[in-house]
């Protein structure tokens, strides 16, 4: 049955002789709707009910979602609420969330990623963006350009990936990717599946790898879980940042939760949100394997202009005579990959120890 363009499911209603269901299940189990937006829920028994008789439909709260008799969901307001659904003495459920913001799949590189894991428009009113939960900056809308482990990740969850959000606050204080008493040469994170992104005598080659690096969901998992003893003795501060900062912003749950970006990611955050035209025929080659750009403009302020309309408290500004980020991505067995930045419009990409202290900062896929 089909009423106003939506499809009304129902449970099986034959007339023959009755079978007492003994399980009842109603799809999609988990729904993420805009607000005013429509879904029909489909309801099945095990085994398949005979007998005569209608599910019953019920809102946990009615202001944030309605269900029809038919198992049409209509979202109301911002919110959380449950749908059961009863039938022959077995139930069922579905949990919604009704967004704050446009659905996922809609976003624009500019625009603010919100905590229930919906899009703000960059457009927006400045009174719209002060008040709104926001703690992220969208800077990719592009899944080839997410690594494959975030995007297996979010399809074992039943979503489809759709970008990256740069978080709008940075770590407090500089951190080193790798922490020792005395210096660590043996350190070597490709035993645990990290490569190093470095090709020796080729600054053109090493750029390549490194734009094609976007896997730091991966690299960040890998030093948790592959090398979890120094992870929880505190050797990998910059990796127990990310961990620590989803405590004290927590990542909607439609998303891969906080990480730190690789160096590819953290191209594309400069590309895209710093408007730099950072590509390999445009680099200026420094020594043997690293690289730098010059004439970009003012790259802090761009940044920094998307991040001004948001309360002090939620936001890190980026400092315009330059700031060194660490990316996840290694280099050898004693240094890690950093990009840095300034209003001078120079990006430089070079490889140096692990211990060193740098700035941080966190992405999320979604």
């Amino acid at each position: 049955m089909c009423v106003g363009g939506v499809v009304l499911p129902s449970c099986s209603n034959r007339s023959d002789s009755a079978t007492v269901p003994e399980s009842l299940s109603l799809e999609p189990s988990v729904l993420y709707m805009a607000l005013d937006e429509k879904a029909a829920l489909a309801c099945r028994t095990i085994p398949e009910y005979t007998g005569a008789g209608s599910p019953v439909y019920e809102s946990s709260d009615e202001s944030v979602v309605t269900v029809s008799n038919a198992g049409v969901v209509t979202a109301m307001s911002p919110g959380k609420a449950t749908i059961t659904v009863a039938f022959a003495d077995v139930t069922a459920s579905c949990d919604v969330t009704v967004f704050t913001g446009k659905k996922p799949e809609f976003a624009c590189v500019g625009d603010y990623y919100l905590s229930d894991g919906s899009i703000l428009s960059r457009n927006s009113s400045p009174d719209e963006i002060r008040n709104a939960d926001i703690i992220g900056i969208v800077f990719n809308t592009d899944p080839d350009r997410m690594g494959k482990a975030e995007k297996d990740f979010l399809e074992s969850k039943g979503l489809s990936p759709n970008g990256l959000a740069m978080a709008t606050r940075q770590a407090p204080t500089p951190l080193p990717w790798y922490f020792a008493d005395e210096a660590d040469f043996t350190l070597d994170e490709r035993e645990i599946g990290i490569p190093d992104i470095l090709v020796y005598g080729d600054p053109v080659a090493t750029y390549e790898l490194a734009d094609d690096d976007l896997e730091g969901y991966m690299y960040c998992r890998q030093i948790k879980d592959l090398r979890s003893d120094r992870y929880e003795a505190g050797y990998y501060p910059l990796f127990s940042f990310a961990e620590e900062y989803g405590l004290s912003v927590p990542a909607p749950e439609i998303s891969t939760g906080w990480y730190i970006p690789s160096n590819g990611q953290w191209f594309d955050i400069i590309r895209s949100l710093a408007d730099a035209d950072i590509q390999a025929d445009r680099l200026v080659p420094e020594g043997d394997e690293e690289f730098f750009w010059m004439n970009l403009g003012t790259l802090s302020t761009k940044l920094n202009d998307l991040l001004s309309v948001l309360p002090e408290n939620n936001r890190s500004e980026f400092v315009p005579d330059g700031m060194m980020f660490w990316t996840s991505s290694a280099a050898s067995p004693s240094e890690a990959r950093f990009v840095s930045l300034d209003d001078n419009g120079f990006v430089c990409c070079y490889r140096y120890y692990k211990m060193a202290d740098m700035n941080a900062l966190c992405i999320l896929g979604f």
